[in-house]
This record gives structure tokens, C-alpha cells and sequence, in this order.
């Protein structure tokens, strides 16, 4: 006869936690080789601009494609040669973009020269881009379109940013347990050091210093009225793309310099007018434009009443930049005879340094010769 050992018999309850058991571990070793094969997600860095009317550009090196409002925060990659990756993301009115296919990019801008970026729709600017300037297209809300796009822009304009906190990953628990395995939570950000040194103090970006004896213009790319010897202290009022506007002091002859107009700004750049557009709202100025055409302000227009006439032209010569200047209705006559291309000297008002759109100066006209 044949004896046959019985096992030892499994309690109901051992029974029923066996799967749980299994499924933990199931669950745990997923978890192990997932936290192998992609690793912990690192932090993404985000800086301020501090510097207004900051460049930047498509490649390091390459032209310049904008520029960017001081206070405004970008998320930041990697930093290569004294330059810092950005990404630019907000958004551009419709119209002003058209489809493209060039460089693994979908759109690109078409009116010009500079066109807004904002925070939202009719929103705070972040940032100026030149025509052509090519985007990613990321969604669309009615007249408005939500871009995307990575640019360069020097170190030296970044202020610290934040880090944002990382994903938790599930890690794995020693020794055979079956109990359930349970994401780790984020883990506290270090403790700050009692004693730290403090900032060094930032260097005034309105002042400097000339480098080496320099060409001084009226306005950008324009002839040269004097130089400058190396060393000279100077005060930067105004930036226009690689340009900036500079006031010093310096002695001459009373005899050489006569009276200007009483109550009529002379010499007042259009690049100027947009670095402080409060600052000159409201004072005359006598400036010689190119005359274009005479337009129709339409809902697309907020900086006019709908229906008000303005000149489109540009200047003031030797500039090039883009001027509208409403026109009275009693002033009309004579504007409409104006030739297409024609030089014109003007005395207008300021109404505003900065269109809502294009960021170009707004008068009003007072006087045609």
C-alpha cells in the first residue's frame, strides 16, 4: 500500500492575498524598469528679461529677428557660447501671418517691420518680431493665433529664474514584501543655506561708457553729424534693434548754438518717441516725412476713431520707420493734394509714442508748409 503525504493545507485568507501579492510585485517591477529606461524628468529652468528691447536671434551669430520687452519670463535650455535658448510662446493677430514651409516651420509673419507678441489675445507684449519671422502655430482662438518658436538671446540679459518640481517616480520597496507599492511624493526642495552672499549689484544698463572713438548719427543708418573719443562717458535714453540713443555733456561755444523753436521739439527721433512714449505725449515736434497715401481708420484700428483719416508715411528722414498722423477734417483739402512719395516737413502733435499694434508713433497734424 502506497502513502501519499498530504500538503499543508492554505487558510482561506492566505488564499485570498496571494493575488494581491502577485499584482504588487507585477506593479513594483514595472515601475523599476520604467524609472530605468526613462530616468527622472529634469526640471525645467524659466529666467526674466532684463533688459528692455532685448535681441535675439534664430541661431547664435545670426541676424537679429526681434526684440524683447524687460520683465517678461521664458522658459530656458541650454547655454552655448554667452548665449541662452528661449522659448518665445504667446500670441499674434491672424492677419498678420501666412502659411509657410521653410526650416520645420508652419507660419511665418507678414506684416511688418515688427509685429507684437503677446501674453494673450489683446494682451500685454512680450516681445517685438520682424517680418518674416517663422513660428510654430500651436492654436487658434477667433482673430488670434497661439505661436511657438525657440530663439537665442545673450546670457548676460537673463535675470535667475524658478525651477519647477519634478515628477515623482515610484520607488521600488527592498526584500520580498507583497504589501501594495506606493508613489513617492515629491520630495522638499533643500534647505537654503543659513548665510548666503548677497547679489552682486547690477550694473546701471542706462549708462556707459564709449569704447573706442565712434561715429555719432542722427538716427540709425543715417550720415554722420560728429564723433566721439574713446572713454567718453555717455547716458543711453533710447534702444532701437542694435542702436541706442545717447546723451553727454560737453562744452562749446555760446556763439555757435542758436535758439530753437520756441514750443517745437527738433531732432526728435521716431526710435525715441517709441523708448518713452509718455514722456513726449502731448509736445510739439517738426519732423520731415515721406508721404505714402491717405488712409481710413477701420475697426482693426484701436489707436483711432473709426472712420478718422490719417496719413501713412515715413520718417522723420533720414529714418524709414512707419508714422501715422491723423489728420483734421479742416486740414483734409490740402493733405489729398500731397504726391504719393513726396518729402514733407510737418509740425503735428504727439498722440502716442506707440501704436497698440505695430509699435509705430501716432501725431496729429497742425501745420503743412
Amino acid at each position: 500500500m502506497t502513502f501519499v503525504r498530504d500538503r499543508p493545507a492554505q487558510s482561506t485568507a492566505a488564499r485570498r492575498h496571494l493575488p494581491a501579492a502577485r499584482a504588487a510585485r507585477s506593479l513594483l517591477l514595472i515601475g523599476v524598469l520604467a524609472s530605468q529606461l526613462a530616468g527622472p524628468l529634469h526640471a525645467q529652468q524659466t529666467a526674466t528679461i532684463a533688459r528692455e528691447d532685448e535681441v535675439f536671434f534664430g541661431e547664435i551669430g545670426g541676424p537679429r529677428l526681434g526684440q524683447l520687452s524687460a520683465g517678461v519670463g521664458f522658459a530656458v535650455g541650454p547655454t552655448q557660447r554667452g548665449h541662452t535658448r528661449i522659448t518665445l510662446e504667446g500670441w499674434i493677430f491672424r492677419s498678420s501671418l501666412a502659411r509657410a514651409d521653410r526650416d520645420g516651420h508652419t507660419l511665418a509673419v507678414t506684416r511688418g517691420p515688427v509685429e507684437n507678441l503677446r501674453d494673450g489675445p489683446n494682451g500685454k507684449v512680450l516681445a517685438r518680431v520682424v517680418k518674416g519671422f517663422l513660428l510654430d502655430e500651436v492654436e487658434r482662438r477667433g482673430p488670434w493665433v497661439k505661436v511657438r518658436r525657440t530663439v537665442w538671446v545673450q546670457s548676460a540679459a537673463l535675470r535667475n529664474g524658478t525651477r519647477t518640481a519634478q515628477r515623482p517616480v515610484a520607488t521600488p520597496v527592498p526584500g520580498p514584501a507583497a504589501a501594495p507599492v506606493v508613489a513617492a511624493a515629491p520630495a522638499p526642495p533643500p534647505p537654503q543655506a543659513a548665510q548666503t552672499a548677497p547679489p552682486p549689484e547690477p550694473a546701471d544698463p542706462r549708462r556707459g561708457v564709449v569704447r573706442r572713438r565712434l561715429q555719432l548719427y542722427r538716427a540709425p543708418d543715417s550720415v554722420s553729424v560728429g564723433t566721439l573719443e574713446a572713454g567718453h562717458p555717455v547716458r543711453i535714453t533710447a534702444r532701437a534693434g542694435g542702436w541706442v540713443r545717447i546723451e553727454t555733456q560737453a562744452w562749446v561755444r555760446e556763439q555757435e548754438v542758436r535758439p530753437s523753436d520756441a514750443g517745437i521739439l527738433t531732432g526728435l527721433s521716431a526710435a525715441e518717441l517709441r523708448g518713452a512714449p509718455d514722456e513726449f505725449k502731448g509736445k510739439l515736434l517738426r519732423w520731415t516725412i515721406q508721404y505714402l497715401s491717405i488712409q481710413t481708420a477701420d475697426e482693426l484700428r484701436p489707436d483711432f476713431a473709426p472712420g478718422q483719416k490719417y496719413i501713412l508715411a515715413r520718417g522723420p528722414a533720414p529714418e524709414y520707420a512707419f508714422v501715422y498722423i491723423i489728420v483734421p477734417p479742416a486740414r483734409l483739402a490740402e493733405v489729398q493734394r500731397l504726391e504719393p512719395l513726396a518729402s514733407v516737413q510737418v509740425v503735428a502733435r504727439v498722440v502716442s509714442g506707440r501704436s497698440t499694434y505695430l509699435a509705430n508713433p501716432i501725431l496729429e497734424l497742425v501745420e503743412l508748409p
